[in-house]
């Protein structure tokens, strides 16, 4: 532990450099950390953000990995310097905080819970597979359901993509769960029959999406499906998506099973490929001079 920490050790980056590090981190090499207070969290956080205030860090520091680098922010960088001095003094070397805070941050943010309403942290790899593949099922019968809702045949067919881009993360984490499910039945000497994808699809529960969002409050949202374009259906995409990159990014981090957790921080990446497919379809639709 270092007796003290300058203000001058403490790498300081701008949203756009901490953007660009966020983005390009595949593997999570990186953890975000927000030091502000639930509320302010809740009320919206960067994606991927792992909630700790800043009076607790003191006795949580260890729910952080110190082989990984941080990025701390707070609401104006204050607070967060705070936090990045202290991990400093802690022996955390790669350390980073938000210049400006959240209120520099030019980007989505996600509003929600401080936790999943599944997820507590302190879950078994095997049960956090258990919630990922429900909330994939969950998000799988959503944009389906809203595809046959629509009238619009271009909204309709935003939730199709949707609908094939959730069916495969699915398949993935089937893939694992089946992996992890061999090995601890080989263990207890009963390595019988594994249950098929169709099978486990039938037994999981569709009531939320990442999240903990609730399917069905979520449909009643959409409103008037007569009058719903192509824009909203991506506008809502788009959204969902950002919930599921948050999901990932920050349940990876529970994870201790290092094939799982890699898994997870893939599928966040995938997450962020599609939200950047929306991102790029809603500019289009904008730039060809469409109703807005």
């Amino acid at each position: 532990m270092k007796l003290n920490c300058s203000i001058d050790e403490i790498k300081r980056l701008t949203s756009q450099e901490a953007k660009k590090i966020l983005d390009s981190d595949a593997l999570g090499a990186f953890q975000l950390l927000d030091v502000r207070q639930p509320r302010e969290y809740e009320a919206g956080h960067i994606p991927g953000a792992k909630l700790i205030p800043l009076g607790e860090l003191e006795y949580r520091y260890g729910e952080l990995d110190k082989d990984r680098g941080i990025i701390s922010y707070c609401r104006s960088g204050h607070r967060s310097m705070a936090a990045s001095i202290h991990l400093c003094g802690l022996g955390f070397e790669n350390v980073y905080n938000l210049n400006g805070g959240i209120r520099k941050w030019d980007y989505e943010v996600v509003k929600g819970t401080t936790e999943d309403k599944l997820i507590s942290g302190g879950e078994e790899t095997f049960d956090v597979l258990i919630v990922a593949l429900m909330f994939e099922r969950g998000a799988l019968d959503f944009y389906t359901r809203a595809q046959r809702l629509v009238k619009d045949e271009k909204a309709a067919q935003v939730f199709k993509r949707l609908v094939a881009m959730e069916d495969t993360h699915l398949q993935r984490l089937y893939m694992r769960y089946n992996q992890l499910l061999w090995e601890m039945k080989s263990l207890l000497g009963a390595a019988d029959e594994l249950p098929s994808l169709d099978q486990l699809r039938a037994e999981l529960s569709t009531i939320y999406m990442e999240g903990g969002i609730r399917i069905n409050e979520e449909l009643v949202k959409i409103g008037d499906p007569e009058f719903m374009d192509d824009l909203e259906a991506l506008e809502i995409g788009l959204e969902k998506e950002y919930a599921a990159y948050d999901f990932y990014k920050r349940v990876a981090d529970t994870v201790d099973d290092h094939k799982t957790r890699n898994l997870l921080h893939e599928l966040a990446g995938e997450e962020k490929g599609h939200i950047n497919l929306l991102l790029r379809e809603i500019e289009g639709r904008d730039s060809t001079g469409a109703d807005l």
